[in-house]
């Protein structure tokens, strides 16, 4: 079977990306620990949102808010400016910094994109902080919703 041919939107999707890895990267000065965690994250994210199969657009603010998820204090005119330095576009950057802003407030969860996030987020810092098999179960029962993310959480931790 020969191998599909990456889209342009699917193209620019990673060049955007990457570029905001690479700001990310010296936001963080390196450290090793920051930034394993926003590229555990953006793993995950990018695999479930692609088996979810979500637009071009929404993958494309997944993977953006995924890697910008973890920036510390006053978030959002930091993710903004960020996202601008990038030549990412205000209405990308608008939802961006939504998901980030209300990526640990359940309630707020109202994009497929956004859901997958706080998904993905929520398997890795499981993971990261070693949480109790009944506490993942508990938190996590009504939180997940896309059968990837419950797959992957399962997965994950043998439930």
């Amino acid at each position: 079977m020969p191998d599909k041919k990456p889209t342009l939107a699917q193209i620019q999707r990673t060049a955007n990306v990457n570029r905001v890895a690479l700001k990310m990267k010296e936001y963080h000065n390196g450290d090793p620990v920051k930034v394993q965690h926003f590229v555990r994250v953006y793993t995950l994210a990018k695999s479930i949102g692609e088996i979810e199969k979500l637009s071009d657009e929404e993958q494309l603010d997944l993977e953006l808010a995924a890697v910008v998820h973890n920036v510390e204090g006053d978030r959002i005119p930091i993710v903004r400016d960020m996202l601008k330095d990038c030549g990412i576009s205000d209405a990308v950057a608008m939802h961006v910094c939504h998901m980030v802003e209300n990526d640990h407030n359940y309630e707020h969860i109202s994009t497929l994109d956004h859901q997958i996030l706080v998904e993905a987020r929520l398997i890795v810092d499981f993971k990261e902080k070693n949480t109790p098999v009944n506490d993942i179960v508990r938190k996590s029962e009504d939180i997940f919703i896309t059968n990837t993310g419950k797959l992957f959480l399962k997965r994950a931790f043998n439930l």
